[in-house]
């Protein structure tokens, strides 16, 4: 478990990096470009990454689970990568000129030729490989100095509204200089292979049934923001909305960092058919997750009506709402994460992740069409959440014939209550304070408190497990 924990280590740390930017940007932001631009900003990035998803027909992860089972061989992991890159020069041209098609006939047409930078740095992205080896540390390090930079960029050169393009411009390049700055590591892990030997054409279908179930993802994710600006007519209301989902999620990318780490490990074990490892993993990182989420969602609800209108700023209050009504979301994602990143995808299993996101993106789309005319985006809230907890309720349904999960999930139902326990403390303690930093991190502080304060007295087994692992860890040192 050394080489899990320490990936695991490197990708939160990734992934605390991608909370932490917005944490530190989003106040800024969202005073000086105001909701409309923060608005805006929302609809462009949901648009691209529509596009990014459908373009790439489920190359990434699906290159990532490539390079797991092959990695051993540099002469096998160096075919598969080059396959894999010559695959995304293919499929970046016909998603370019349909970007561009569409991009032509939209109100925001400038915004679509800026993101063809951002979209292009996505595509030839090689992360995947990285992740594929096991070897986090060379994307953290990347990750870290391209964000610290943007940050300087930001507070230097974005002053006010009239700087807006200029901030798509900025986000764009950030990307690409991230994506460029990686290849050169690349060296020593892959050599020149014969054209002769690669076969461009036997990724498609494969990574196809990988995509689906990515796409359909990707579309009950963005499509509300989508919905929004074409029913509304109002940016800001994507803003609010847009808002107060990032709040909810930079979380969920801190615990669901598991999974990405898991993920290449499992399929590694499940092309070896080492059944019970792979069965004993997902046990004890469902527990793991589910011991973080519900407080995370509960906290997140707590803290929502005194952190936004000093974070944001009290132009966002509507943000409030959205905050309180997604903040359930956090449960269902870390669970999903498992069942579709730790299982379905290692064990090559799409067809459920398919039939489960394509029937939540059905639903969310009928909710949004239902909700949003009437309630703005609150109804996309609504419908965000239906659909999180239907692809949740899907697949570990179907996973629970394989591998007995349910149980264990029952058992973590316990991190929940005491996590209800704990939302009561909080709230009561920030009732009749004033929204100010100082109420949001002594709320923080009293829930952290009484959840680890709730744990010791249960005596859970994994938080004193982890405990132990922390102090011996020490003692070594």
């Amino acid at each position: 478990m050394g080489r899990i924990m320490k990936n695991f280590i490197f990708n939160s740390c990734s992934q605390l990096l991608s909370i932490i930017i917005p944490l530190i940007t989003a106040p800024y932001l969202s005073r000086v470009l105001g909701p409309s631009n923060i608005g805006i900003e929302s609809y462009i990035n949901a648009m691209s990454q529509i596009f990014y998803t459908f373009g790439m027909i489920g190359l990434t992860n699906y290159s990532t689970r490539e390079i797991a089972y092959v990695r051993d061989s540099k002469h096998e992991r160096s075919k598969v990568f080059w396959e894999m890159m010559i695959d995304r020069v293919i499929v970046f041209g016909i998603t370019l000129v349909i970007f561009l098609i569409v991009g032509h006939f939209n109100k925001y047409s400038s915004f679509f030729i800026i993101q063809i930078v951002w979209l292009f740095a996505m595509f030839f992205d090689v992360s995947w490989f990285f992740i594929g080896m096991e070897m986090f540390g060379l994307t953290v390090l990347r990750n870290f100095v391209v964000r610290m930079l943007t940050i300087i960029c930001i507070f230097a050169f974005i002053k006010d509204a009239d700087d807006f393009v200029l901030y798509i411009i900025l986000c764009a390049l950030s990307q690409l200089i991230g994506t460029l700055s990686i290849f050169p590591q690349l060296r020593p892990y892959i050599e020149r292979v014969e054209v002769k030997e690669l076969n461009l054409t036997k990724h498609f279908i494969p990574s196809i049934r990988v995509f689906l179930p990515q796409f359909a993802s990707t579309l009950y994710l963005q499509v509300d923001k989508v919905m929004i600006e074409a029913i509304c007519i109002d940016t800001k209301q994507i803003a609010y909305y847009g808002q107060a989902e990032k709040l909810i999620k930079a979380p969920i990318a801190l615990i669901t960092a598991v999974s990405s780490v898991m993920m290449p490990r499992i399929a590694n074990e499940f092309s070896k058919n080492n059944l019970e490892k792979i069965k004993g993993y997902l046990e004890v990182t469902l527990k793991g997750l589910m011991l973080m989420a519900w407080p995370v969602a509960f906290g997140m609800a707590a803290i929502a009506e005194k952190m936004i209108p000093w974070y944001l700023g009290p132009a966002f209050e509507p943000a409030i709402i959205a905050m309180i009504i997604l903040s359930p979301i956090i449960v269902a994602i870390a669970a999903s994460s498992l069942s579709a990143n730790q299982y379905f995808l290692a064990t090559n299993q799409t067809k459920i992740m398919t039939i489960s996101y394509s029937v939540s993106a059905c639903l969310n789309l009928l909710i949004n069409a239902l909700f949003i005319p009437k309630y703005g985006f609150i109804g996309a809230a609504m419908g965000t959440i239906a659909a999180e907890y239907t692809v949740f309720i899907m697949q570990y349904y179907v996973m629970n014939k394989q591998i007995r999960i349910i149980p264990v999930m029952f058992r973590s139902l316990k991190y929940g209550f005491l996590s209800a326990i704990m939302f009561v403390i909080v709230w009561f303690v920030g009732k009749d304070s004033s929204a100010s930093v100082y109420t949001t991190l002594i709320q923080t502080g009293v829930g952290v408190a009484v959840y680890v304060l709730l744990l010791c007295v249960t005596k859970d087994d994994l938080f004193f497990t982890i405990l132990k692992n922390i102090v011996y860890r020490r003692a070594k040192r």
